[in-house]
C-alpha cells in the first residue's frame, strides 16, 4: 500500500478520470478496490461530529445514533448512511486516505444548481478536505428517499418505460445548467467562488484529452490492432466539425440505474455527480447508451424532448459513443489485469462489439 498521498485533484488531460488518472492497476486495486476492507467506524464518527459542527449544526444534530452498513456501490468513495440522535439522516462519502479528492466542491455546486433547475438530488451539507480531524477528505450530504433503480430489477415494462422517460426529462433539465468552459470543472474555483468553470475553451480539447494515451494503451495491450487505432484517429479527424459548440451545458456523465433513486413509482433523486463536465448534450445520450439499448434509448429521448429538443443528433451520438468506448475499453482492459472476473471480461468483449458497430455506422 502506498504511504504517499496522491493528488488526483488535477483532472487536466483527462476525458474519463477513472482511467486517465495516471495510477497503475495495482495502485487502483490497493487504493480503491480494497477501500471497504479498511473501513474504520471510529474515524467515521469523528468525521461526522466535526463535519456537522462545521456545517453549523449543534447538539443532537452532531451526535451519531447509528451507523448503517456502507453502500457497496461505486468505485471511488466509501459511502455510509448515518442516523443522528436528532433523527436526522445523512450520508457521508469518504475518499480513500491515500488520495486527495478533486471534485467534492464541484459536486456541491453542481447539485445546488441542479435542484434550482428542478432536478431532485441531494444537498451537500459540508465538504472537509482539511484533514485536521481525520486522515481523509469527505463530504456529508442529505439522505434522499428511495432505492437505486437497479434494486428493482427486473422492472415491469410499464414501470421501466415510465422511469426512463422521467430520466430523460431530468437529463434535459440538467442541460439547462450553463457553465463556463468545457471538460472537467475546476475544483478550486468551485470551492472559492461557487461556480462551475471548465478547464478548456472548446469541446475538442476535452474530447481529445487523453485520447492518445487511451489508444496507446489499447494497442500496446493488443486490445485493438494498429489498423483499428488508425481508423479511430481518422474518424475523429474527419468529423472535427461535430465538436464545435458555443454554449456548453452541464453533463451528468454517469446517468444509470445505480445512480438513480426511486420509490418504485417515481424518480426521487439523481445521484453521483463525480463525473460531471461541461459539454454537448448528445454526450449524455452516448454515455447512457453504453449501459442500455433499445427500447430504453427511445424512451430516454422521448422524455428528453418533452423538455428540450435535440435536433439532428445521430452522427454526433456515434462520434461521442466512440470516444466513451475508447475510454471504457482502456479502463476494462486495465482492470482485467487485477480482476479477471466473468463480468469484467464480458464488459470488455461487449465494448469491442460496440466499437465495431460504430465503425459500421461510419463505413470504415
Amino acid at each position: 500500500m502506498t504511504s504517499q498521498i496522491l493528488d488526483l485533484s488535477d483532472r487536466s488531460n483527462m476525458f474519463y478520470w477513472q482511467v486517465n488518472r495516471r495510477i497503475s492497476a495495482q495502485q487502483d486495486k490497493e487504493i480503491f478496490l480494497t477501500r471497504h476492507e479498511r473501513f474504520d467506524e471510529r474515524l467515521l464518527r469523528r468525521a461526522v461530529v466535526f463535519g456537522m459542527i462545521r456545517a453549523g449544526f449543534s447538539g443532537v444534530d452532531t451526535e451519531v445514533a447509528r451507523v448503517e452498513p456502507f453502500i457497496a456501490r461505486g468505485l471511488i468513495n466509501t459511502v455510509v448512511p448515518v442516523i443522528l440522535k436528532s433523527g436526522r439522516e445523512i450520508v457521508i462519502r469518504m475518499h480513500p486516505p491515500e488520495v486527495k479528492n478533486g471534485y467534492f466542491w464541484v459536486e456541491s455546486v453542481a447539485t445546488n444548481l441542479a435542484r434550482a433547475a428542478g432536478v431532485p438530488t441531494y444537498t451537500c451539507l459540508v465538504v472537509d478536505d482539511t484533514r485536521k480531524r481525520v486522515p481523509f477528505d469527505y463530504m456529508i450530504m442529505t439522505r434522499e428517499s428511495g432505492k437505486p433503480m437497479q434494486d428493482f430489477w427486473p422492472l415491469s415494462s410499464d414501470l421501466e418505460e415510465q422511469l426512463v422517460i422521467q430520466t430523460g426529462r431530468y437529463a434535459a433539465r440538467i442541460h439547462t445548467m450553463t457553465p463556463k468552459g468545457f471538460g472537467f470543472f475546476r475544483n478550486d474555483i468551485a470551492k472559492n467562488e461557487g461556480r462551475l468553470v471548465g478547464q478548456y475553451n472548446n469541446l475538442s480539447e476535452h474530447v481529445r484529452a487523453g485520447l492518445e494515451e487511451d489508444l496507446g494503451y489499447l494497442q500496446d495491450s493488443e486490445t485493438i490492432t494498429p489498423r483499428q487505432r488508425k481508423i479511430i484517429e481518422a474518424v475523429f479527424a474527419k468529423h472535427e466539425d461535430l465538436l464545435t459548440i458555443n454554449n456548453p451545458v452541464v453533463i451528468h456523465n454517469d446517468i444509470a440505474d445505480w445512480n438513480i433513486l426511486t420509490d418504485g413509482k417515481e424518480i426521487t433523486a439523481m445521484m453521483d455527480w463525480d463525473e460531471c463536465v461541461g459539454g454537448d448534450p448528445i454526450m449524455e445520450l452516448a454515455a447512457y447508451s453504453l449501459f442500455f439499448g433499445e427500447p430504453r434509448m427511445s424512451w430516454f429521448v422521448r422524455g428528453y424532448e418533452e423538455v428540450r429538443k435535440l435536433g439532428d443528433w445521430k452522427e454526433k451520438f456515434e462520434l461521442f459513443k466512440l470516444r466513451y468506448l475508447v475510454s471504457k475499453l482502456h479502463l476494462r482492459k486495465k482492470r482485467s489485469t487485477v480482476d479477471s472476473s466473468e463480468q469484467t471480461m464480458r464488459n470488455l468483449a461487449r465494448g469491442l462489439e460496440a466499437m465495431a458497430e460504430v465503425f459500421a455506422y461510419f463505413k470504415v
